[in-house]
């Protein structure tokens, strides 16, 4: 902080500052104290001094001749008594330059009586006794008149003059004694001017000795403060490259240490932010990935139902025209979860469709080469056909996920058939996909096995092609393992033998079926968390 912004901060205590409001409440806090303080050493050294004038005076008097006789004093009036006398004129050289003793007699009344007189001395050493008629009279009835303490000085003001009453009195006396010492107003005043103006000086120096120690531990206090707010307002601004400095181990050292930690948390929330942003990104192109409109064939209808369990899935169906006017149906389950699967979800479909609709074009070598890993094909008793042909999108991809990334040892598990719209005629390769079945209104028809290793484990891997024939009425339902391996809250899987109870039952369309099974089993599942995508692929023959 700059020269100035310390004046400032100094001087204009009452603006909103941490720093300045503590310095006030410490500067008002010391006045306090001292303020406390000043009246604790004023009554004490009033009580000193009431205390030992106190003994003074009746240790003189009790020095007096007959002084130990009951009421020696009265018994004394119109009498000389140079004893006394001398006593009291040493009483007057009390006087100093701040006050004047202006009178000094001795104030008597009888206890049975209920006048007061004033015992003072004459010119010839005499003392003379009169009624006592001043104001000061009042106030010695009611110091008499107390019954649980009365002190044996007391204080009265009046006519100017501030006059001290010492009680005198003695137990063997019958008359109450008070020595009144009475000093001018003027000295007073001049002992209240002095101390009035010595309460001030002190009080101003007090001012600025507790306004700078305020000010010193209130900027001690307020400096973590503002180092916080200013790195707070930073992060306000979306800037989290600052951090606060742990300079202490008391609480602002624990605030900072953990204000830090709440920066590290956002600049990993940031982080976190921009991969949900990135997968957010990846899955609109993922979806892109998937058929947008699923083709229309008369007669037939294809029902499909994709639920990925995070943002990405390595799931994926396909449905798509070929060239021959035939239908390429795809259901696959790519190995692991996360991005890494989508990636190659992504690269599978592709490679299925571009092999899918080239492989007939393929040079004659690469033609046999694939054809020895499928045995079907080309064989005497099935013998190929540009349907068939088109099979061979799998042992091609297999081949190319295998050599070209086979050291991240990722593969799928796929099912690609060749639908033959007019005919029914389908020829497929299951790629050690789940079992797909034909269902009709009688039930389960027929069950679409493995017939191949997963696509991408090993180069030149050994697949059969089969083939199957829709008839009308016919429903080919495919699915993922994360319909049979769902669990629910209890952790129990939902099991295959459940699946198939579903299928069993009466339906009217693929629709239709594939809807009671996604209502089943989200109802299984229910609160419980999903591990795996949810993939389900229908296609049905219109019945007759």
């Amino acid at each position: 902080m700059q020269v100035g912004e310390h004046l400032k901060s100094y001087c204009f205590f009452w603006k909103p500052s941490v720093a300045r409001r503590v310095s006030f409440y410490f500067l008002i806090f010391g006045l306090i104290i001292f303020l406390i303080t000043s009246a604790l050493y004023t009554i004490a050294a009033k009580k000193q001094f009431v205390q030992s004038t106190t003994r003074l005076i009746q240790h003189q008097f009790s020095q007096l001749e007959n002084s130990r006789e009951a009421d020696f004093i009265w018994s004394s009036i119109n009498r000389k008594r140079p004893d006394l006398y001398r006593l009291l004129e040493t009483l007057v050289n009390f006087s100093s330059s701040f006050y004047l003793i202006s009178d000094i007699s001795i104030y008597s009344k009888d206890t049975a009586g209920s006048s007061w007189y004033r015992l003072d001395f004459t010119d010839d050493q005499i003392l003379r006794a009169r009624p006592a008629e001043d104001a000061f009279i009042k106030n010695l009835d009611r110091s008499l008149r107390r019954h649980f303490r009365r002190s044996d000085v007391d204080f009265y003001s009046a006519e100017g003059t501030l006059s001290m009453f010492v009680d005198i009195t003695r137990e063997k006396d019958t008359n109450y004694y008070f020595l009144k010492i009475g000093a001018g107003g003027a000295g007073i005043g001049g002992i209240m001017k002095r101390q009035i103006i010595h309460l001030v000086v002190s009080a101003l120096i007090a001012l600025f000795i507790l306004r700078f120690l305020g000010y010193y531990f209130a900027r001690k206090i307020a400096r973590p403060i503002e180092n916080l707010s200013a790195v707070a307002a930073d992060v306000a601004r979306g800037d989290l490259c600052h951090t606060v400095p742990v300079i202490t181990q008391d609480e602002f050292g624990k605030l900072a240490a953990n204000f830090n930690k709440m920066i590290e948390g956002l600049r990993e929330w940031e982080r976190i932010k921009e991969i949900e942003f990135e997968l957010e990104k990846g899955q609109k192109i993922q979806r892109d990935f998937l058929p947008s409109a699923i083709p229309h064939l008369p007669h037939w209808e294809i029902a499909t139902c994709f639920y990925p369990a995070g943002k990405v899935s390595g799931d994926f169906y396909d449905v798509f025209m070929l060239p021959d006017q035939t239908v390429g149906l795809v259901i696959a389950d790519v190995c692991d979860k996360g991005v890494g699967s989508a990636l190659y979800m992504a690269l599978f479909r592709s490679l299925i469709r571009v092999f899918a609709e080239q492989a007939i074009y393929c040079n004659a070598a690469a033609v046999d080469q694939i054809d020895q890993t499928c045995v079907a094909i080309g064989s005497a008793s099935f013998p190929a056909n540009e349907q068939m042909v088109r099979l061979r999108a799998v042992p091609f991809t297999n081949n190319y996920i295998a050599q070209t990334h086979g050291d991240e040892s990722m593969f799928a598990t796929l099912f690609f058939g060749v639908l033959n719209p007019s005919s029914g005629m389908m020829y497929y390769i299951n790629g050690g996909h789940e079992p797909l079945y034909v269902i009709n209104s009688s039930g389960i028809k027929m069950t679409l096995k493995p017939t191949g290793p997963a696509v991408g484990m090993m180069p030149d891997s050994r697949c059969n092609v089969q083939q199957i024939n829709l008839e009308p009425g016919d429903v080919l339902v495919g699915y993922t393992d994360g319909v049979t391996e769902a669990r629910s809250p209890e952790d129990q899987p939902f099991s295959r033998a459940r699946l198939l109870s579903l299928f069993e039952q009466p339906f009217i369309s693929a629709s239709d079926l594939l809807e009671r099974v996604k209502n089943n089993l989200f109802a299984f599942i229910d609160m419980a968390p999903r591990n795996d995508d949810v993939t389900m692929v229908a296609v049905q023959r219109a019945p007759r």
